[in-house]
């Protein structure tokens, strides 16, 4: 694996990406877990742990993601937002209870695995949901962002001490949700 956490697999073109996005917005609950994972660079088991406390809508929508040894709280692009807001519409949803219903249980990331390799067999698409979070971390890569941003907002394993990097400045997220939107949404 080198040092991006991308390993030697080759990411997604954009075009693909987009496709294979568009694909699922039929379905809105696909839909918004697949916004997750490629406008957020979420994991699939991230995605579908996520509870309605771990997210904030609003001007300035951020998601809380809770992974093994640290909890992240990042900006989101809008395309992801209205993604989530779709399926929150006339929800009644405890804050405890799960931010995408359908896709929290035991076997959830393989439901969702499965719900979105379907689709791909559908479009004939060659995608799968880990390769969206490397096209996410690719684009934000290529885009010259600072490898610690990455780290951050992707939550990927540091190499380093954290007091080695420099310090994160206010809003290197939003920098990042706007760039993946950029490429991504379409």
């Amino acid at each position: 694996m080198d040092e991006s956490g991308m390993g030697p697999r080759s990411h997604l073109s954009i075009s693909v990406a987009r496709a294979a996005l568009e694909s699922t917005r039929r379905t809105p609950l696909l839909y918004a877990a697949t916004s997750l994972l490629l406008l957020a660079g979420l994991r699939r088991n991230e995605t579908t742990r996520l509870l309605r406390n771990d997210w904030q809508s609003g001007n300035d929508p951020r998601v809380t993601v809770r992974g093994q040894r640290k909890v992240r709280r990042i900006r989101v692009a809008a395309g992801v937002a209205e993604a989530v807001e779709a399926q929150l519409i006339g929800a009644v949803i405890k804050p405890t209870e799960s931010l995408l219903p359908g896709l929290h249980a035991a076997s959830a990331p393989y439901r969702l695995s499965q719900l979105f390799q379907a689709r791909m067999r559908e479009e004939s698409l060659h995608v799968t949901v880990s390769d969206l979070r490397r096209a996410a971390i690719a684009a934000a890569i290529e885009s010259g962002t600072p490898l610690a941003h990455i780290r951050e907002y992707f939550g990927l394993s540091r190499v380093v001490k954290r007091e080695e990097l420099p310090r994160i400045p206010e809003g290197f997220d939003r920098r990042i949700a706007a760039l993946l939107e950029e490429k991504f949404a379409v």
